[in-house]
């Protein structure tokens, strides 16, 4: 395979990196800071109202962050900055999710994360039975043990919950963020982008 560059690709690089050296590096340096955090040592659950899937999934959250963080970064080293806005929007829907979940109640919210994921992965399951060379795939085992799963992530929320339309309980990512209200990055994130 050949090497897959666009016209004066390599002449773009090379000038962002000059323009724009101390902001590359200045990423690079958050970038691995939070990786350090997330990986030194052993990690203790050790506050009440913390347990397992909760940990989980602020790990998971954040895992996903800096991976899209990073993808950030080498979409801008190369030019491409319409492709990283667009993975801007990714991160910041990402920290809107890791702020809602740890704001209030976050061991129920996490669960109404999950249950959200669990739905999704039960529509797709579905979907699998009508395609027939995905059929075999979706096999009554498989779509007892998700409507188990799901049922064992829902059965302490709350009645009424609507876990099926977001991952927030709330009706869309609109009603997530207006939750939100008060907390400093959603502010900047509003006055400077487009919730």
């Amino acid at each position: 395979m050949g090497n897959m560059a666009l016209p004066h690709e390599a002449e773009a690089i090379a000038d962002i990196s000059r323009t724009f050296a101390a902001e590359l590096e200045a990423m690079t340096r958050l970038h691995n800071a939070v990786v350090d955090m997330m990986s030194v040592g052993s990690w203790t659950i050790g506050k009440r109202g913390i347990d397992g899937l909760l940990f989980d999934t602020m790990i998971g959250l954040l895992t996903k962050a800096c991976k899209t963080f990073r993808a950030i970064q080498i979409l801008c080293e190369r030019g491409f900055i319409d492709d990283a806005d667009v993975l801007v929007r990714v991160l910041m829907e990402n920290a809107v999710a890791i702020l809602f979940i740890l704001q209030k109640k976050p061991r129920e919210r996490a669960r109404i994360y999950h249950a959200h994921g669990m739905t999704q992965s039960i529509k797709m399951l579905n979907e699998w039975r009508r395609t027939p060379e995905l059929k075999r795939k979706a096999t009554n085992k498989v779509m007892k043990e998700a409507d188990e799963g799901l049922a064992s992530l829902t059965i302490s929320l709350p009645a009424g919950t609507d876990f099926r339309h977001h991952w927030s309980g709330r009706r869309n990512f609109q009603e997530a963020v207006k939750a939100l209200r008060g907390d400093a990055m959603v502010r900047v994130t509003e006055r400077n982008g487009d919730f």
